[in-house]
């Protein structure tokens, strides 16, 4: 009878252990799973803090009907959603843009670009912008010209800084991809104050 007893007493015993080793197991897996997703998470969340852009231009950009090269405003607007911004055609985002894409709009910054020159943009990053929107106000926009580019937020995880050309009457976006606008455009002046216009609240 004792000998039953103490067999039983060292099988609970054994059970008892294998299943702490089992909840333990449990708990490790649980933790590494936690790990995991948990960076998985950071990962992508991880917030582009800065708008770092290289601009650069070729000699000859936004030429005149003489084909003398001439400086160019190129504007970017960090935006919360780019839908509204790429159904803009050329004339209401040169004429109202502050006010046409006010619900998206949450800081611009206008850049000159002399022909053959370059630009290096370090802005902050709102943290709330998902695209970047990109004009350039070329003065007479050639026939089937790229002038708007929509560029994700995501692109900076890619390329950083992003770099863009101003190709003859074009917009490039070098090594990355973007949403163009490429169609007919009228002739439009260039903008009189090229000046940084802080972003309108609604």
């Amino acid at each position: 009878m004792n000998k039953k007893k103490k067999a039983a007493h060292r099988a609970g015993f054994a059970i008892a252990i294998l299943a702490t080793q089992l909840i333990g197991g449990c708990g490790v897996a649980q933790s590494v799973g936690d790990a995991t997703v948990a960076a998985a998470k950071w990962a992508f969340t991880t917030q582009v803090k800065t708008m770092n852009v290289d601009l650069t231009g070729r000699a000859s950009v936004n030429s005149d009907a003489r084909g003398q090269s001439l400086s160019t405003v190129v504007r970017f607007y960090q935006l919360k959603d780019a839908t509204t911004f790429a159904q803009l055609n050329y004339g209401q985002l040169q004429s109202d843009d502050l006010n046409l894409l006010k619900a998206d709009l949450l800081a611009t910054k206008d850049v000159v670009l002399r022909p053959g020159g370059s630009a290096s943009l370090a802005e902050p990053m709102n943290a709330n912008a998902e695209v970047v929107g990109v004009v350039a106000f070329f003065r007479e926009p050639a026939q089937n010209s790229v002038w708007k580019l929509a560029v994700p937020k995501k692109q900076w995880k890619k390329t950083d800084p992003v770099k863009i050309e101003i190709n003859g009457n074009d917009l490039v976006l070098v090594e990355g991809d973007a949403q163009q606008v490429k169609r007919d455009a009228p002739k439009q002046a260039v903008p009189a104050s090229p000046a940084s216009a802080p972003a309108q609240k609604s």
